[in-house]
């Protein structure tokens, strides 16, 4: 089968690899679609991410679906099931995961990830071996492209779940990628009585505004009206941060009100950074972190394969599997794309 795996930063190689035999509880996968992260393009700019550094050859990839084509010889699954991948495989029995907080397992394996070694190899491929557990099965004909968002929209539910009760708050999202734009779509959905969104480039705030959020501002241009939000009268209840930059996280720590939440859904850079928590001290911030997902997988899956949001407005493009040079290099252009998808 045809895989993109990672050598090096900037060495992704189009190969053809050997498919694994299958465990009884196993079942194979034929990728229809798969989702390029904001991750993945860390990975294969930097070869690393945050603290994650790559120690092997990887193949990226971990927003996915697609059709079973096998099974092991205990599964209760078919061929011919439609399924989304739920890219993180828990143990289910540390502290962490019998109370509920699954996305913290310390023994998690997450695909297309350096997090873990041996990695656990992503989505990127013609087919893919992933445990039954992993697979959320899709009774209706809701399109792949749709159900591929499945992974970034989980994150976003975790986010705002974090950030509690949206019902007549004022709400900001500190950058309109996908899962800011998710996040606003969220926060429109629970009744937010204002949503406001920033970035520094004016495509993914064009999209924003298709989205029906309230108020899109880009961040470098218009200073006077972030200035204005940073009033007291102004500023946030309720801030989401969504770039994962220190810049961001500060923007967030400025704008967010008194007694205020500030939840920082991007992964920010490894290292130290000097940010101004006296901000947060004076005004008496809850700082919440978010870790992919948690508990956030079906609830995602179930919005998308009921028309609840539809995610397609961020869709900038799709490309073969062979083609993913191109695809990456839209990717990182954020001034054209929100979601690239590949579709081997």
């Amino acid at each position: 089968m045809n895989a993109c795996v990672l050598y090096d930063k900037q060495d992704m190689r189009l190969e053809d690899r050997s498919q694994p035999e299958l465990g009884d509880l196993d079942v194979r996968i034929e990728i229809k679609v798969a989702g390029i992260c904001g991750s993945d393009l860390h990975y294969y700019q930097h070869g690393k991410v945050a603290a994650f550094s790559l120690k092997e050859p990887l193949v990226l990839g971990h927003e996915a679906c697609g059709e079973i084509v096998e099974v092991g010889k205990k599964s209760t699954l078919t061929p011919g099931d439609r399924v989304v991948i739920n890219p993180g495989l828990v143990c289910g029995n540390c502290k962490y995961c019998l109370r509920g907080q699954e996305n913290l397992c310390r023994d998690i394996k997450f695909m297309g990830s350096a997090s873990y070694f041996p990695h656990i190899q992503g989505t990127f491929q013609e087919t893919v071996v992933v445990q039954e557990r992993q697979c959320h099965i899709v009774r209706n004909d809701t399109a792949y492209q749709v159900l591929a968002f499945a992974e970034p929209l989980s994150v976003a539910l975790h986010a705002v779940h974090r950030a509690g009760n949206l019902f007549n708050q004022r709400v900001l999202i500190i950058g309109s990628g996908a899962i800011g734009l998710l996040v606003a779509s969220l926060a429109r959905l629970s009744g937010a009585a204002f949503v406001a969104i920033t970035d520094i480039l004016d495509y993914p705030l064009q999209v924003a505004q298709k989205l029906g959020v309230d108020e899109c501002v880009n961040a470098q241009h218009d200073t006077e009206v972030i200035a204005s939000w940073q009033q007291e009268p102004n500023s946030f209840p309720i801030v989401i941060e969504a770039t994962g930059t220190y810049k961001g996280f500060e923007a967030a720590l400025s704008s967010a009100s008194p007694g205020g939440k500030v939840v920082e859904v991007g992964i920010l850079p490894g290292g130290q950074s000097e940010i101004p928590f006296s901000q947060a001290f004076a005004k008496e911030l809850d700082i919440l972190f978010v870790l992919r997902q948690n508990l956030q997988f079906g609830p995602a899956l179930e919005m998308l394969a009921k028309g609840k949001l539809d995610p397609l407005p961020l869709l900038s493009a799709s490309f073969a599997l062979p083609d993913f040079e191109q695809a990456f290099a839209l990717a990182r252009d954020k001034s054209k794309a929100i979601k690239v998808q590949l579709e081997p």
